[in-house]
């Protein structure tokens, strides 16, 4: 005689669970979205070695660091910006001035803090400005992920969201606590910075290690009840959080260390994220996203010698050159949280998430939506 179900296994029995769904595809995703997180070791490998390589930037690790960061990597992504608010027609015509007045004013203020001899106070203030957008930055995919997998439920929103912005906050205030000293950008570049009390740090982490338990037992219940478990959007939220937990409660570096630590892997996670919307936006250019990432690279090239250069000599004309690439920077940062919002565009929405159904010889392509 077959014994009778529990009434959990009634509900259960026969359920299949939905198919994982990915922005792009598993390989490109693991290895933009997800898998460039190994860039922060990598950084932190070359970082703790670079005293070797005493042929250049006089054998100074930070210097070495930074360099091949801010040179291969970030500069090169924020130009990549560009072929959404100025390559791209519809969105120029958008926000026309915002993109030329409001680019020329926030140059502007950029040289205003140089001429106060407020330069350290713009570096720092834009790193922490980066650090908030790095964090946006990973919870936009990981709500795209939340969205392709119906992974919707207001619990399940609820505790996700809680679990990741407490354990990047808890980082944050952790290193940035009881900070007695001025905070050193490089040599005699150094700014006092407000000391956030450590208890912050503290308190943040006992409530994050409580949340992310509560994110473990519902994945196990998830799967239990056949609901399905939404792999990429965890790949990617533990990616988020042990890089920074890496960075700010295992490891002591630099400000310039720090800064290229963090942000490595989130500039190739844009990198993928650009090159995706290229293609998809502008089919008919041939070989749009090569022609972008190798003039982003150019750029990268000439930002990253002007950068080393102002270090190295605060006061010689490259600090002047400096501040103002460091506002096109501040400035990506305040545009890139207008122009990927999807509800502001659902044409995005249809472009970036969407797959090509299997084509036939008898029927036209077609795409396949993703609910709002």
């Amino acid at each position: 005689m077959t014994p009778a179900l529990t009434p959990t296994e009634s509900r259960t029995r026969g359920r299949v669970a939905p198919p994982i769904r990915w922005i792009v595809s598993p390989g490109y995703d693991m290895t933009f979205f997800i898998g460039s997180c190994v860039l922060t070791f990598l950084f932190y490998g070359l970082y703790r070695i670079a005293h070797h390589f005493g042929f250049i930037l006089r054998g100074d690790s930070v210097l070495i660091t930074y360099f091949l960061f801010t040179a291969l990597f970030d500069h090169p992504h924020i130009l990549q910006t560009f072929s959404r608010t100025h390559y791209d027609k519809e969105e120029f015509q958008k926000r026309r001035n915002l993109y030329t007045w409001g680019l020329a004013g926030f140059i502007a203020v950029g040289f205003v803090f140089l001429l106060l001899k407020w330069e350290a106070y713009l570096i720092v203030g834009a790193a922490i400005y980066g650090t908030w957008h790095i964090i946006r930055q990973h919870w936009g995919f990981i709500k795209i992920y939340k969205g392709l997998n119906n992974d919707r439920a207001s619990f399940d929103n609820w505790l996700d969201g809680a679990a990741y912005f407490t354990g990047m906050f808890a980082c944050f205030f952790t290193d940035y606590g009881d900070i007695r000293e001025p905070l050193i950008v490089y040599g005699d570049i150094k700014v006092a910075v407000p000391t956030l009390p450590g208890e912050w740090g503290e308190a943040l982490w006992v409530l994050f290690l409580f949340l992310i338990s509560g994110v473990v037992f519902r994945q196990v219940w998830r799967a239990g009840t056949g609901q399905g478990v939404n792999v990429p959007k965890l790949l990617l939220m533990g990616a988020a959080l042990y890089t920074h937990y890496f960075i700010f409660f295992l490891t002591a570096t630099p400000f310039l260390v720090a800064e290229a630590l963090e942000t490595a892997y989130h500039d190739v996670q844009y990198h993928g994220w650009m090159m995706h919307y290229q293609r998809r936006r502008f089919p008919n250019v041939k070989q749009v996203a090569l022609k972008w990432g190798a003039f982003a690279l150019l750029y990268g090239l000439v930002v990253g010698v002007i950068e080393i250069k102002g270090l190295l000599e605060p006061g010689s004309w490259a600090m002047w050159l400096f501040v103002p690439f460091t506002m096109v920077v501040i400035f990506h940062y305040y545009v890139d949280g207008l122009i990927w919002k999807m509800r502001d565009y659902p044409e995005l929405r249809e472009i970036l998430l969407t797959h090509p159904a299997p084509s036939s010889s008898n029927t036209s392509e077609k795409t396949t939506s993703v609910p709002s």
